[in-house]
């Protein structure tokens, strides 16, 4: 595992909640969707994109608006 896959794995699991399985608060949200950014840029680069795509690609896919809806959903509403 490359050191940035650690680093990005390490980032979600620092970005579990307190409040427990789901986000409560905003904080917490843009936690978890920043570590989610990482996750994905980690995937883009094992599948062979270079870094400068791969940032691009998770920012596409994972930030924004677009990104905290995905969250949102796996997570479920209240």
């Amino acid at each position: 595992m490359s050191p940035f896959t650690r680093k990005a794995l390490r980032s979600l699991e620092a970005a579990r909640p307190a409040s427990g399985f789901r986000p409560e608060t905003e904080p917490e949200w843009r936690k978890l969707q920043a570590a989610n950014i990482l996750v994905s840029e980690a995937m883009y680069r094992c599948l062979g994109a270079s870094k400068s795509e791969a940032k691009r690609l998770a920012h596409l896919t994972m930030g924004g608006p677009a990104g905290r809806i995905f969250l949102e959903i796996v997570f479920g509403h209240e």
